[in-house]
């Protein structure tokens, strides 16, 4: 099992999703970023898409699902922009808006014509 550390998406209404995961993947003005435990400090501009979470825990996964060749339950969250703080194995983003599963810009969610906000 590799290291964990914790996350959390809020939005202005509140917090809509958080936990403990191994891996993770936030859609950045510059690219995908991905992110482990012990992560050098960051602030980046979160773009809407899919925020893509790896537990580790393959036995709630059916199969096992794969993000970045870590093996585990994926959680997906859509976010609208915003940003993101990594610090002390913690990772918060805060964002206009953001709904559980995985809408994203290529399935219609926020990015597909919707403006943020």
């Amino acid at each position: 099992m590799s290291a964990r550390f914790s996350w959390s998406v809020a939005t202005p209404e509140g917090t809509v999703a958080s936990g403990e995961c191994e891996f993770l993947v936030v859609p950045t003005s510059g690219g995908e970023l991905g992110v482990l435990a012990d992560h050098t400090a960051l602030v980046a501009s979160v773009v809407p898409g899919d925020l893509r979470v790896t537990t580790g825990d393959t036995e709630s996964a059916a199969g096992g699902a794969q993000s970045a060749g870590y093996v585990g339950a994926v959680r997906t969250v859509s976010v609208g922009a915003g940003v993101v703080d990594v610090r002390d194995n913690r990772v918060r983003l805060l964002v206009s808006r953001a709904a559980e599963g995985g809408l994203g810009a290529a399935g219609g969610g926020f990015g597909a014509g919707t403006p943020p906000g």
